[in-house]
């Protein structure tokens, strides 16, 4: 059975900023102590979007331009201009770092006349974190030809979803983890695009390859029928039918990933219709493609998925606060949530989801509480999409499970 209704995990996308012309910003809200923030305690919250950057406690340089950010559950990932990943939040297992109080997690090489070092992506789960990192090797004349990536994993790794080899199978008794970013030496594929789940990791290889490490036994690893066992090395999933992949959506116990296609792909725990098939599934052990057509993003919650159409629509399907109002709080068929404009982009988490319109506005729903993360000024449930007040366009997000974080400009 899943542990999605007494689990909370943050999602775990990673987001990338990048303009020639106006400068981003960061804005944050809910717990604080998950923000880049100093000071803070465990109950101190922010009920709607603050601007951290030009807040005294704010804990990063005030000259760094924030580049990438992730969230987990209670922990938060963020990378600078300067090729430095900062952590902050809970980090029992190290996932945000060696200090609870947060600060630098890790530093890319110098460039120098062969290679350029960049980050590339973050993404955060339960209590583990990964960074991806580019290398563009280069002539000495400056010609650039070829790009590798590489895997860095730390936090948590009793289930092996750090993909280092090592888990509470191979270290019994002992509370496995890595409390500083480590490489995956094993990890020799491009990686294009990572998400995290509750307790394990999958990602997306150049090779249109997806391969996944962790916990399995909610068929989250997608690797066969009748495999609920652990992985604690990166492994290859049956093929997604050979195209290549746009984009990988996972924060729990399930995983969607959206081909260029068109295709639209699913595996693990479904027992509420999260896996969009028309039907309550426990396990969906191996990938499966889905009839759903003209999606051109995706989202996986805790037990429910949103999907954003071609003409920019929202969609969403499955159990808990959907957006469709208080009377619907479970389906088993995709169903457009009404009253929003044109829609971009669509996030979600355990909880709750969010989308932002093409023209910069914020949407959230879902369930509320004490730490107000859907950023509405109050912590009420949403039943409905409701619009976030917040004086910038938002360009990109994250949502942690009682927090989460907007680059604005």
């Amino acid at each position: 059975m899943s542990r999605m209704l007494n689990r909370r995990l943050a999602h775990s996308l990673a987001s990338s900023f990048s303009t020639a012309t106006k400068t981003p910003t960061l804005y944050g809200w809910g717990n604080r102590k998950a923000l880049p923030l100093t000071a803070c305690t465990e109950n101190d919250v922010f009920l709607k979007p603050v601007r951290l950057d030009i807040r005294p406690e704010y804990a990063l340089p005030q000259e760094s331009v924030i580049t990438h950010i992730a969230a987990g559950w209670g922990h938060s990932l963020l990378a600078t201009d300067a090729k430095r990943v900062y952590g902050f939040g809970l980090s029992r297992c190290g996932q945000a770092g060696e200090s609870e109080g947060g600060g630098l997690v890790f530093e890319c090489p110098a460039a120098d006349d062969h290679r350029d070092i960049q980050i590339r992506q973050l993404a955060c789960g339960r209590e583990h974190s990964h960074i991806v990192t580019t290398s563009q090797q280069q002539h000495q004349q400056g010609n650039r030809h070829g790009q590798e990536t590489q895997l860095y994993s730390f936090g948590n790794n009793m289930y092996g979803q750090l993909g280092l080899g090592k888990s509470k199978e191979t270290h019994p008794g002992t509370f496995v983890m890595q409390t500083r970013p480590q490489a995956v030496e094993t990890c020799m594929m491009n990686i294009t695009d990572i998400a995290c789940g509750l307790d394990h990791t999958v990602f997306v290889a150049e090779d249109k390859h997806v391969y996944a490490m962790g916990w399995g036994a909610d068929g989250q690893l997608g690797l066969a029928e009748g495999w609920t066992g652990d992985k604690n090395l990166p492994t290859q999933l049956p093929s997604l039918g050979g195209a290549p992949i746009k984009k990988i959506a996972g924060s729990t116990d399930f995983t969607l990933a959206l081909t260029a296609d068109g295709g639209l792909w699913t595996w693990g725990n479904s027992e509420y219709g999260q896996g969009m098939t028309g039907a309550k599934i426990d396990r969906i052990l191996q990938p499966i493609r889905l009839e759903h057509r003209g999606i051109v993003d995706i989202a996986a919650g805790g037990p429910f998925s949103v999907v954003l159409a071609e003409d920019g629509s929202v969609h969403t399907c499955g159990y808990g606060a959907l957006g469709l109002g208080r009377d619907t709080i479970e389906t088993l068929s995709l169903q457009r949530i009404r009253d929003l404009p044109q829609i971009q982009k669509v996030f979600a988490t355990t909880d709750f989801a969010a989308a932002v319109a093409a023209s910069g506005e914020l949407f959230t729903w879902g369930l509320n509480g004490s730490s107000g993360r859907l950023g509405l000024g109050h912590q009420e449930h949403a039943f409905q999409a409701e619009r976030v007040d917040i004086d910038k366009e938002v360009h990109d997000m994250v949502l942690g499970t009682n927090h989460a974080l907007a680059i604005c400009i």
